[in-house]
């Protein structure tokens, strides 16, 4: 048999939680959802969702829900439109940053960041997807995702509008709609994508 424990600090979840709340707080919907399983988690999760109750408490101008993460799932399948900030352990953070790119049509556009947001140690950004190495050297991974990061990483680092010149770049792209890889349905390569919002950023 094995066991593996997880371990839950209020340093921790309060720092996570906070850092969505205050996310959720410039977001035009104010919304904010958290990813729980306290009906099968039966320690870890009820701890979870007291600290989320109580700091939701200083955030009235918040719409904080919570699901199941489960029926969370289900939800976003059947009306993502209704979700906007996410907040949720590890694992269930993991689930979803795969599901909710797919949903919006690949997992190869979807950025993501390990932040220190009080900046004292470093950050990482890469791409959700990682290395994909079933499709490695074949010049047809989107590079959508890579190049979000770094525009997450801009952002961190101050540098707001260098990283809104390149979401603008990426979004211009994505809408014409006539350079794509092929997990978008399209037939161009990993180069030809990343030239298109190159040139797109230097417009």
């Amino acid at each position: 048999m094995v066991i593996q424990a997880s371990v839950f600090t209020r340093k921790g979840v309060e720092n996570v939680m906070r850092f969505a709340f205050e996310l959720a707080m410039t977001r035009p919907k104010h919304h904010l959802t958290s990813a729980t399983k306290s009906n099968g988690i039966i320690h870890t999760m009820p701890y979870w969702d007291e600290i989320f109750r109580q700091i939701s408490e200083e955030y009235p101008e918040v719409h904080a829900d919570q699901y199941h993460i489960d029926g969370l799932a289900a939800a976003l399948v059947l009306h993502p439109e209704k979700f906007d900030v996410l907040v949720g352990s590890n694992l269930f953070g993991d689930i979803l940053s795969d599901l909710t790119p797919a949903l919006a049509g690949s997992l190869g556009i979807a950025p993501s960041a390990n932040l220190n947001p009080e900046h004292e140690f470093p950050s990482m950004f890469e791409p959700v997807h990682g290395s994909a190495p079933d499709i490695a050297g074949k010049g047809i991974a989107n590079p959508i995702g890579q190049i979000w990061s770094g525009a997450m990483m801009l952002s961190h680092l101050g540098y707001d509008d260098a990283a809104k010149t390149i979401e603008g770049a990426i979004a211009a792209v994505l809408a014409d709609g006539k350079i794509k890889t092929p997990d978008l349905g399209g037939s161009s390569s990993t180069q030809k994508v990343g030239k298109a919002v190159a040139e797109c950023v230097l417009r």
